[in-house]
């Protein structure tokens, strides 16, 4: 058993302004082939909420090279911008709950995921990701090996009727033993760390990891953008991180409340689709 103790909580109903110390913004293009070009000025703290916002703008790349075929130097100026958070620092095993309400529109990809960057393994885990050509679907997984090249995949998807635009509570239970995802409480995706060991003793999902929350467009599973739908927006009304403490007994934690007081859809009795 263990208990969780919490390391960091993010309330945006309240007058303060982002934790600096827990939090950076990425910045230019970086990964998927996106269409966007990630920037702080795409997220801002207003009606109670942090916002990050993709618009269709066009913006000088500080990356660029002339005559480079990397597709984050080619080119000089960005067609679309958007934001991406990154935690400063990495948690191994922890217990996250991002209280968010998703965009619509074809080419929208906001995400919630856990990315192990240390050389040799690659670790990953999808809390939450949505696609808008695939309307009201929720996918989680995760993905290892040891390049991101190489590696595997473990996913599934739910269809949740009216789910784009409506406040939802997103949680991961990570320790040693498993990895729980659920859906405004309702579990719906479960893995075992065991099944991702590599055949020469790697394991992948039992390193440390740091938490992105982060809204693209296109690139190679968002596909072609809907401009007609832009500026889209993916709010985040809250942020909590527990750390997992090995030994203790177990502490339950009632998921945070939506901030909004209508019913909202529940993945419970939702259909299963299939994943990514």
């Amino acid at each position: 058993m263990a208990d969780w103790q919490l390391a960091h909580e993010d309330d945006f109903a309240r007058p303060q302004p982002l934790d600096a110390g827990y939090w950076r913004f990425e910045t230019g293009f970086v990964r998927n082939g996106e269409d966007q070009y990630y920037s702080d000025r795409n997220a801002t703290l207003q009606d109670g909420v942090l916002r990050l916002q993709a618009r269709r703008e066009a913006v000088p790349n500080a990356q660029w090279r002339a005559g480079s075929r990397d597709w984050r130097l080619r080119n000089k100026l960005s067609t679309y911008t958007s934001a991406s958070l990154l935690a400063r620092e990495p948690l191994q095993y922890g217990r996250i709950e991002v209280v968010a309400r998703t965009p619509s529109g074809a080419g929208v990809w906001p995400a919630i995921w856990l990315v192990h960057e240390g050389e040799g393994v690659y670790g990953e885990i999808d809390v939450f990701e949505a696609v808008g050509k695939h309307p009201d679907t929720v996918f989680a997984g995760v993905h290892y090996g040891r390049t991101p090249r190489t590696r595997q995949h473990h996913n599934d998807s739910r269809v949740v009727p009216g789910f784009e635009g409506s406040w939802h509570t997103h949680t991961l239970e990570w320790t040693p033993d498993g990895i729980r995802i659920a859906l405004d409480g309702q579990t719906w995706f479960r893995f075992d760390p065991d099944q991702a060991r590599l055949a020469d003793g790697g394991d992948p999902l039992r390193q440390p990891m740091r938490l992105r929350i982060n809204l693209a467009l296109g690139g190679n599973w968002g596909g072609p953008i809907d401009e007609a739908r832009l500026p889209a927006q993916f709010d985040i009304a809250a942020v909590r991180v527990w750390r997992w403490v090995p030994g203790q007994v177990g502490t339950a934690i009632a998921p945070a409340s939506v901030p909004v007081s209508e019913p909202m859809p529940t993945a419970a009795d939702a259909p299963m689709r299939w994943g990514r």
